[in-house]
C-alpha cells in the first residue's frame, strides 16, 4: 500500500506543482511561438510573437512585428483557455517554466520560448 501511495504522489505532485506556478502573472510577457508538431509527426515552424498580458489579453504580431490581432486567455488548472474570433481553444499545459511553454491543443503540440 505504501508503494501505491508513493507512486500516486510521484504522478500527481508534478501536475499539481505545474498548475500552481502557472498564473496570469507568470505567463505575462512576450513569447515566440517557435514551432508545432502535428499528430506527433510533422514539425512545422511558426516563429510568431505573442504577448500575454496579466489582465487576460493576448496580442498577436505579424512577421514584421506589428499587431495583427487580439485574443483573450483564462488559466484553469493545467489548461490555458485561449479565445479568439474562432472561439475557445483548450491548450493543455504539458510543460511550463519561466522561459518555455509547451501545450497540446487537440493533438497539436505547440512550443513557445520567452522573448
Amino acid at each position: 500500500m505504501k508503494i501505491f501511495i508513493t507512486l500516486l504522489a510521484i504522478l500527481v505532485f508534478p501536475v499539481y506543482a505545474l498548475a500552481a506556478e502557472l498564473t496570469n502573472d507568470s505567463l505575462a510577457g512576450k513569447w515566440i511561438f517557435t514551432h508545432m508538431i502535428l499528430d506527433g509527426e510533422s514539425e512545422r515552424p511558426v516563429n510568431r510573437l505573442m504577448q500575454f498580458e496579466p489582465g487576460g489579453a493576448v496580442l498577436n504580431y505579424d512577421a514584421a512585428g506589428k499587431e495583427k490581432s487580439r485574443a483573450a486567455f483564462v488559466i484553469e488548472t493545467g489548461v490555458i483557455v485561449y479565445t479568439d474570433e474562432r472561439g475557445a481553444q483548450r491548450w493543455k499545459v504539458v510543460e511550463f517554466s519561466a522561459d518555455s511553454l509547451h501545450v497540446n491543443h487537440s493533438g497539436a503540440e505547440m512550443f513557445f520560448k520567452r522573448h
